[in-house]
């Protein structure tokens, strides 16, 4: 029994995860498109220029924010018996050494902060790893991810107990 996850090419790739986010949200870029529009239809007053400021600057801060919890990301998940390990994405690269944990103490869990879904992937109440939705990852996704490794966890306890 072995439960194996490895990402995708493009999810590798770490522009490729932004612009799959780009893609699947397109409506949280429609400012952009408005701020284009003012930029092309000058002349400006004082108060257009203070406005066009203003959403330029929320805009940067808006990809700040996308560019940086699309850094660390899922990239290989593998549990062969109790033991699970974890291969995380930093930009396009994996993390020189593989997080290795015992399968009772590794927990997924579900939390949504502002109304977006987070997938924390716990070990003995320590996060190692937030999993936001940017790339592949969907709110569907992360619920079928949750319940493959639960069911993977409860195969390996009902083989122990007959085992046993």
């Amino acid at each position: 029994m072995q439960l194996n996850y490895n990402s995708t090419h493009s999810d590798q790739n770490y522009l490729g995860r932004v612009f799959l986010f780009v893609k699947r949200n397109y409506w949280i870029f429609l400012l952009d498109l408005i701020i284009v529009i003012f930029l092309i239809t000058p002349p400006y007053n004082l108060a257009e220029t203070k406005m066009l400021l203003f959403m330029i600057a929320v805009l940067f801060i808006r990809d700040i924010v996308i560019l940086r919890i699309s850094y660390k990301h899922l990239g290989k998940f593998t549990a062969k018996g109790n033991e699970v390990i974890i291969g995380i994405l930093n930009g396009s690269k994996f993390q020189d050494n593989d997080i290795v944990g015992w399968l009772p103490d590794i927990e997924l869990e579900i939390r949504y902060i502002l109304g977006i879904p987070v997938l924390y992937i716990l070990s003995s109440n320590e996060i190692l790893l937030k999993q936001y939705p940017i790339g592949i990852w969907t709110v569907d996704k992360m619920k079928e991810f949750s319940d493959s490794f639960y069911d993977y966890k409860k195969e390996q306890a009902l083989w122990k107990i007959y085992k046993g």
